[in-house]
């Protein structure tokens, strides 16, 4: 499978000015291709054609010689870039692609002529090579390098590799796992880990900073420098969050063989001003995807129940459906046979049952191969045929 590592880099000065070269550069033939995109939809009614503008390159530079300094494959993967992001609107999975901003975040993508060496990098039209903090070996045949420069200023090496499948050893485990707000997820073993909340602890440092800056003049030496300190802040948040994440999406991952979640549309729960900060500072989508290709990596098998499985409003006992229950409530007593339930610990043997209903029927799961299985409208698992 792919993998990628991710690495900090230390460049100097000079190293400094000649990534933020090439970054430069890549956004500029991105922000232009898109540009003359939507100019010629305007007035031709001329869709996206990736081969058609990948051939505009040889005239851009043309048209700017400084474009000739960047090389030249990474110019083509800013082309992709542009390429994959209408592809992903013409699916309904994104908004219309946004030009680049040179606020956030950057990348420069170097698919060949590159060379790793120890805890350097070399790549071409660069004469030094830049020094990187290696904190684990690399695993796998080397495909293809990315530079990302973050709001605050720091360098990170990606490296895209493709890696073996190393499974973990078996066990007959199977865990559902409900996630929430109060808590961030309940496990069907009854255990409740609780919500860090990381961007409501820090909320008080980050407002205060932001009415600072709102006071300086914009552009001045101050407002940068309380602007960076604003996006160290920022990635200090993400930081933390991703931390928590893959500790406790290993941890789970090395315990049980399956793992049950309900395929949750976070999208659309976003569009709850009230609760938006909370779901957003939680970050579910990201510890199921992380779930996900961790399952893919060690071998083991994460089954998806669909998002409109009543997983919460049925008794778990006796299968009453109580289509009055509010998300104000935690605790709720079954009218059928008068069980007292724990709203999200009941919900995660209910998505418990849903799940080993699929995992029953799958030859896979025996073998230990992982996957991402999904359900059905009904909410009913579908067998991997």
């Amino acid at each position: 499978m792919l993998y990628v590592y991710r690495f900090r880099l230390y460049p100097n000065r000079e190293q400094v000015e000649f990534l933020n070269c090439q970054i430069g550069h890549c956004r500029f033939v991105y922000n232009k291709l898109l540009e003359i995109a939507k100019e010629l939809y305007k007035k031709e009614n001329k869709k996206w054609n990736y081969y058609e503008y990948k051939k505009l390159l040889p005239k851009l530079k043309e048209e700017y010689p400084f474009l000739k300094e960047a090389n030249s494959q990474s110019l083509q993967e800013a082309v992709k870039w542009l390429d994959r992001a209408f592809k992903n609107f013409f699916k309904g999975l994104v908004k219309f692609p946004k030009f680049k901003s040179k606020k956030r975040v950057n990348s420069v993508s170097i698919p060949q002529y590159f060379k790793i060496e120890e805890n350097r990098i070399k790549i071409s039209k660069l004469e030094t090579p830049i020094k990187f903090k290696k904190h684990r070996s690399i695993e796998g045949k080397v495909k293809s390098i990315s530079i990302t420069k973050l709001p605050s200023g720091k360098f990170y090496l990606n490296v895209l590799v493709d890696r073996e499948i190393e499974p973990l050893p078996e066990t007959d485990k199977v865990v559902a796992i409900d996630v929430g707000l109060t808590h961030f997820c309940t496990l069907s073993t009854g255990k409740k880990i609780e919500n860090p909340r990381h961007l409501l602890k820090t909320e008080r440092k980050l407002k205060k900073l932001q009415r600072k800056l709102s006071r300086k003049v914009r552009g001045s030496n101050k407002y940068l420098k309380l602007q960076k300190k604003i996006a160290k802040l920022h990635e200090k948040i993400v930081n933390q969050r991703n931390y928590f994440l893959h500790k406790l999406s290993r941890k789970i991952i090395s315990d049980n063989q399956a793992m049950i979640v309900e395929d949750l549309n976070v999208k659309g729960m976003l569009k709850n001003s009230n609760l938006s900060k909370h779901i957003a500072d939680a970050s579910w989508r990201r510890f199921i995807s992380y779930l996900e290709y961790k399952a893919k990596l060690y071998g083991r098998k994460l089954v998806k129940i669909n998002t409109f499985y009543p997983s919460s409003k049925l008794c778990s006992v006796c299968g009453y459906k109580n289509g009055n229950l509010k998300l104000s409530d935690r605790n709720w007593k079954c009218p059928n046979c008068g069980t007292e339930h724990d709203r999200d610990y009941n919900a995660t043997l209910n998505l418990l049952r849903e799940g080993l209903k699929f995992l029953k029927g799958s030859l896979r799961f025996a073998s230990g191969r992982g996957g991402t299985p999904r359900t059905n409208a009904r909410g009913e698992c579908e067998r991997i045929r």
